[in-house]
């Protein structure tokens, strides 16, 4: 899970409003993953985020849905609103919440992370950026294979 949510914060920071393609994310790492229930875990992500820009850049929403082999596995949203400054390099702190949708789901898939294909997993979902100046950049994901994701952020 944990991979999973690194590769969906990167591409939400990477997916930007104004001059996003100026911005780079050059690592993300969990800062803390702490189980908050049965099914459900609280993540704070930190990410390096280089933004040249004269924006300061945020992420607004994130409803994002992860499938696993067409059923809807684990749903994930933001915990607050992060944000980068202009023309700053800096570690932006971006929390998440995740829960299973169907606990059982994970018990009968095995809880070994590793041995699950990237093939089977899909993200639907939506992810609003905006900018200090009020602008605002919306993305859909609709049925985008996590391995697209992957090969993305390589």
């Amino acid at each position: 899970m944990k991979r999973i949510v690194l590769l969906l914060s990167a591409l939400l920071m990477l997916a930007g409003c104004a001059e996003y393609r100026q911005i780079t994310v050059d690592e993300v790492t969990v800062g803390s993953f702490r189980f908050t229930g049965t099914s459900s875990a609280s993540i704070v992500l930190n990410a390096t985020v280089n933004n040249p820009t004269r924006h300061t850049i945020s992420i607004e929403t994130v409803d994002a849905i992860l499938m696993r082999e067409g059923k809807d596995f684990i749903k994930f949203s933001l915990d607050g609103r992060p944000s980068a400054a202009p023309d700053t390099v800096s570690t932006v702190s971006i929390p998440v919440k995740a829960s299973a949708l169907d606990p059982i789901s994970i018990i009968t898939a095995g809880l070994n992370l590793k041995s699950w294909k990237l093939e089977d997993l899909m993200v639907n979902g939506k992810i609003v950026l905006a900018t200090d100046g009020g602008a605002r950049k919306t993305m859909r994901l609709k049925n985008v294979p996590l391995s697209d994701i992957v090969d993305r952020l390589k």
